[in-house]
């Protein structure tokens, strides 16, 4: 999945759970948004380390 679908999934998941009337409807949203956080973390991580050097560059 696109890291940017991931952050809009997990954003509107927060929004519905704010709006949620009902307690188990506000559960179930959040339950989504963390979710999807854990796999922005994992995405993200992943990024990081295709994408950063371990070492930095000698000067």
């Amino acid at each position: 999945m696109d890291l940017n679908y991931l952050f809009r999934r997990e954003q509107i998941s927060l929004v519905n759970a704010e709006r949620a009337d009902g307690r188990s409807a506000r559960a179930a949203h959040a339950a989504l948004a963390r979710g999807y956080a854990g796999m922005i973390a994992e995405k993200h991580s992943l990024y990081r380390y295709r994408k950063a050097p371990v070492l930095p560059a000698a000067c």
